[in-house]
């Protein structure tokens, strides 16, 4: 039998916060997004709004529940709070790539997402970051708030390239995700998440409401 959530040590510091920043990592394809928007059906995140960064919000209207909104990435960080809502929102970035790649680490973007994860505290938000490989994310992001690590499986070639800071966890990660996927059958794979901060494994209930669609946001676009 697995550990339900809500007995995981992930949940009892959730439990105790209000704000803070969950990174998900992992290959394309093996359910990040779908971990995340599974996080925050869970009771201690249930009273959020879920804002889903860079998604045209006439999607997000038509498929994803009344407490989803798609919001713009703002021009001016100073107009953040026209989007965002203190205490009350959950801040998804899915494919960070497009917002802060290392590479390009001083664009007004990058900056931004760096300030945002700094700001969190002082308004009770929730944010959460899904991206292939830490090496593509700027390691600054993760060093402004508390931040709860889950790791997807990931593919050898990206773990050649992966920080030697993370390369580690996501060994001990592909470990555990495939000795929990062989045992338990019977659960969906995408359900399990191996939460590197606390050494355990996270399973989540898939939204009956999920669809393949919604891992695919960005089929045919270049988000800007």
């Amino acid at each position: 039998m697995t550990q339900p959530f809500e007995d995981s040590k992930l949940h009892r510091r959730l439990r105790r916060v209000r704000h803070g920043a969950i990174l998900v990592i992992g290959t394309g394809q093996w359910g990040k997004t779908v971990a995340i928007n599974s996080l925050v059906q869970e009771d201690v995140l249930a009273d959020r709004n879920v804002v889903l960064i860079n998604y045209d919000d006439d999607f997000v209207k038509e498929i994803y529940p009344d407490r989803y909104r798609g919001e713009r990435w703002p021009e001016d960080l100073r107009d953040l709070t026209k989007i965002l809502r203190a205490g009350k929102d959950f801040i998804i970035i899915d494919d960070a790539i497009f917002l802060a790649g290392s590479r390009d680490s001083q664009t007004r973007e990058n900056k931004d997402l760096q300030k945002v994860m700094t700001i969190l505290s002082h308004n009770d938000l929730f944010a959460a970051v899904t991206i292939q490989n830490t090496s593509l994310l700027d390691i600054g992001m993760m060093q402004s708030q508390d931040v709860h690590i889950l790791h997807k499986h990931m593919d050898p070639l990206s773990m050649e390239f992966e920080r030697p800071m993370m390369r580690i966890r996501q060994a001990t990660a592909n470990l555990m995700l495939g000795h929990y996927r062989r045992k338990f059958t019977d659960v969906h794979p995408k359900a399990f998440s191996w939460c590197s901060s606390t050494s355990e494994m996270i399973v989540t209930t898939i939204p009956h409401w999920w669809e393949k669609s919604m891992s695919k946001a960005f089929r045919g676009k270049v988000p800007t």
